[in-house]
């Protein structure tokens, strides 16, 4: 029995309401005959082989061991929502015998994916997203799936439906967010490597509060088929790792072609000659809500390379100061949008892990009731912003992104990258994030998943015990100089 069944004028004039449309008399009757004219149409597309993107299990994958929601014993940051150990037979390649996290928003054929999620628990999806296929291709163990923000909409990590993920450097603060336990399993030596997903700097954040390397790549430079959406304009996946070349050679493993170049080549002569760098500094970077110790520590920072032998100089991104308001005006318009059309990937060209977008699907009713109250704000936002508004501030914020992007080009002219606080303090303490009074977490990181420009925090110092994190952004498509200048960086700070 095929699902596009019989159309009625009733169903029409259903669809219309929900649409906005008013129709003419005759109108429901001549489109509930235009739609059952194409019911053998769709009818051959539900009939049509539409298998899975990525390898299925008879290529190899084995559990070696099978998935398990780790005991508090074994689970000390609250880093884990489920174990196992999963390797795929005679694949061999840069990641052999690194230990590898995903966050649990990545779609791992026969593991429960939450999202951070009650609404979630229970869902097993039928694929593999294409950055786990591509871990396994080159010889990883994945490990686990990591605690996060519920469905990545965070800072700090507190909005997760599992608790709160502490900071494994001091674990009475948090680890950050979304990305919270990839980087906190990174932190305490559990993994080489891990991935998170960045849609306001939910990889270089916690890498920032744990004290390692967080590298969110140009936008689409890693795919994210089977990796459920916050906001698809903003998405990234990136890689935390506690060294540049270890967190290279991940995005090595899961980044597609770039421009001119092959696959995996950012790891080809990783580094560069200090005296050749020229680095810009933004005073917007540095302004509102920045604390004078991480400004502090950050220059110094910056001093290390000029010391070095790199030019330093002044620079200006013109339209930074609207960019929080752009990401307002963007995000939860595009969140609301991922619900209200199932996750179907109406946006995009390529397609999407069905699996995940029926469990998306499926959150509605009585199944809502278990989404967390931050979710739910979310939704309603974006819900008001596309219905009540019209859309009109959506159209605003992406105007103001499109002359941000201008503004990071222009001052990327004549450096190589700009050198930035990642965030504004250093991890917070649990339970002592207060929003509309403390400073915006991700206040020096969203701008660049507006425009999509690679960028990287590196550690560069503590501050009263608790690390900070040095920003490196490049230009677009430039993600080998960006990744040259932070292993230059690590090469010469005296933090390492």
């Amino acid at each position: 029995m095929h699902r596009f069944g019989s159309v009625s004028e009733n169903d029409v004039e259903s669809l219309a309401g929900t649409l906005g449309l008013t129709l003419a008399a005759g109108e429901s009757e001549a489109a509930a005959d235009r739609l059952d004219a194409l019911a053998d149409v769709y009818a051959a597309l539900e009939d049509a082989p539409a298998g899975g993107v990525t390898p299925d299990p008879a290529d190899g994958d084995r559990f070696e061991t099978a998935p398990f929601r780790p005991p508090d014993a074994e689970n000390r940051y609250n880093q884990w929502l489920t174990r196992f150990a999963l390797t795929r037979d005679g694949a061999t390649g840069d990641l052999d015998g690194l230990d590898v996290a995903l966050k649990d928003n990545m779609c791992v054929r026969g593991v429960e994916l939450t999202c951070g999620s009650r609404a979630l628990e229970g869902f097993v999806p039928g694929d593999h997203a294409t950055v786990v296929d591509r871990l396994l291709e080159t010889g990883a163990t994945l490990v686990g799936k990591t605690n996060m923000d519920e469905f990545a909409f965070g800072p700090t990590s507190e909005t997760s439906a599992f608790g709160p993920t502490a900071n494994p450097v001091d674990a009475d603060h948090v680890a950050g967010g979304s990305s919270s336990g990839s980087a906190a399993a990174v932190a305490a030596g559990e993994v080489d490597l891990a991935l998170g997903t960045d849609t306001g700097g939910s990889v270089r954040m916690p890498a920032s509060y744990c004290g390692i390397v967080g590298v969110k790549p140009s936008y689409g430079a890693v795919p994210t088929y089977g990796v459920a959406d916050l906001a698809h304009s903003m998405d990234h996946v990136g890689t935390l790792a506690r060294d540049v070349e270890t967190a290279v050679r991940g995005l090595d493993a899961i980044a597609d072609a770039q421009p001119g170049g092959d696959r995996a080549a950012f790891s080809d002569d990783l580094g560069t000659d200090p005296e050749r760098l020229r680095v810009g500094v933004a005073p917007g970077f540095f302004e509102h809500h920045v604390s004078e110790a991480v400004e502090r520590r950050v220059r110094d920072a910056v001093d290390e390379l000029r010391d070095a032998g790199a030019e330093v100089r002044p620079v200006e991104v013109p339209a930074l100061e609207h960019s929080r308001e752009a990401w307002w005006g963007i995000a939860p318009v595009e969140f609301a949008a991922t619900f209200a059309t199932n996750a179907a990937g109406v946006w995009r060209e390529k397609p999407v892990e069905p699996s995940l977008a029926a469990a998306i699907a499926g959150l509605r009713g009585s199944s809502s009731r278990t989404l967390g109250p931050n979710v739910k704000q979310m939704l309603l936002l974006g819900a008001h912003l596309l219905q009540t508004h019209e859309g009109y501030h959506y159209v605003r914020g992406q105007h103001l992104r499109a002359r941000l992007d201008r503004g990071f080009d222009a001052a990327l002219a004549d450096v190589d990258v700009l050198a930035t606080p990642t965030t504004p303090t250093t991890a917070l303490a649990i339970d002592g994030f207060e929003r509309g009074t403390t400073p915006p977490v991700n206040w020096d990181t969203h701008p660049t998943n507006l425009t999509g420009h690679p960028s990287v925090s590196v550690p560069c110092g503590e501050v009263d015990g608790l690390p900070v994190g040095l920003q490196f952004v490049g230009a677009h498509a430039a993600d080998a100089t960006v990744l040259d200048v932070t292993a230059t960086f690590e090469s010469v700070s005296s933090v390492g």
